[in-house]
């Protein structure tokens, strides 16, 4: 299996079809969703929401792609993308987002906030004590 240079091997957590979950999933690395899932998803890393995969959540990971049908916040730290075929109801928050031709999105987008946060976080130069702002 491969999904845009992903391979089998670099997934940590699969949920298959006709697997349902209802609660909180945290996780490492990469994760990908072909069941149904309502909650809230939390990771620093990789949610792939594929073809087959139904999910009802607040969703805050690093990267989400998306191919099948998500409803509700979805914040990612890196990028959201939105692949042919997915239908995605809710709000998007990402410094970047891609939203493939054949993919349907109805809702809000909220790129700047994000991109003010992430730049937020970067850390701040060392200043020597005395130095004129501008020199460092």
């Amino acid at each position: 299996m491969k999904l845009k240079g992903l391979t089998v091997e670099d997934l940590n957590g699969f949920m298959d079809v006709g697997t349902e979950f209802i609660g909180e999933l945290r996780f490492r690395d990469t994760f990908r969703i072909d069941g149904r899932l309502r909650g809230k998803v939390v990771s620093d890393n990789t949610l792939i929401v594929g073809e087959s995969g139904q999910v009802d959540a607040e969703i805050d990971c690093g990267i989400v792609s998306i191919r099948g049908s998500v409803s509700g916040k979805i914040h990612a730290r890196q990028r959201i993308e939105l692949l042919a075929g997915c239908k995605v109801h809710g709000t998007l928050v990402a410094p970047k987002v891609v939203i493939e031709e054949g993919a349907f999105f109805e809702g809000n987008c909220d790129m700047s906030a994000a991109a003010k946060r992430a730049l937020v976080a970067l850390p701040q130069p060392i200043r020597a004590a005395g130095a004129p702002e501008g020199r460092g």
